[in-house]
């Protein structure tokens, strides 16, 4: 008997952007949503200015409370880029215009750019 994988398995490919790349989106002031994708504490802790909170264990529902737009770009974050991929290819799956942040918040935190603490 064939059991369906979950829709969070890390597996296939979905559009990554890179650090620099969201911070010139963001210097830019292009339109976009950011969303979180990491666990209460590590967000708590630090996130990309402007991101909303969505943990993965959460989702999908978490990111329904969002109330995304669809005809404006998503970028999902988590610490590494493993997480934020399976939330990537479920908001494609729908119709959004999603990328993940390429080795996430570590890969930010490298290139030099600052986190926020979140506004909650």
């Amino acid at each position: 008997m064939k059991f369906p994988l979950p829709w969070w398995m890390p597996a296939g490919a979905a559009p990554e952007i890179s650090a620099t790349e969201l911070q010139q989106w963001l210097q830019q002031q292009r339109p976009l949503q950011i969303v979180d994708a990491r666990s209460w504490l590590e967000y708590r802790q630090g996130t990309i200015a402007a991101a909303r909170h969505a943990p993965l264990s959460g989702m999908p529902q978490s990111l329904a409370q969002l109330q995304l737009e669809k005809h404006t770009p998503v970028v999902v974050l988590c610490l590494t880029g493993h997480r934020s991929l399976p939330g990537t290819r479920w908001l494609r799956c729908r119709g959004y215009a999603a990328y993940s942040l390429a080795g996430g918040v570590g890969n930010w935190l490298r290139a030099g750019y600052a986190l926020a603490r979140p506004k909650q």
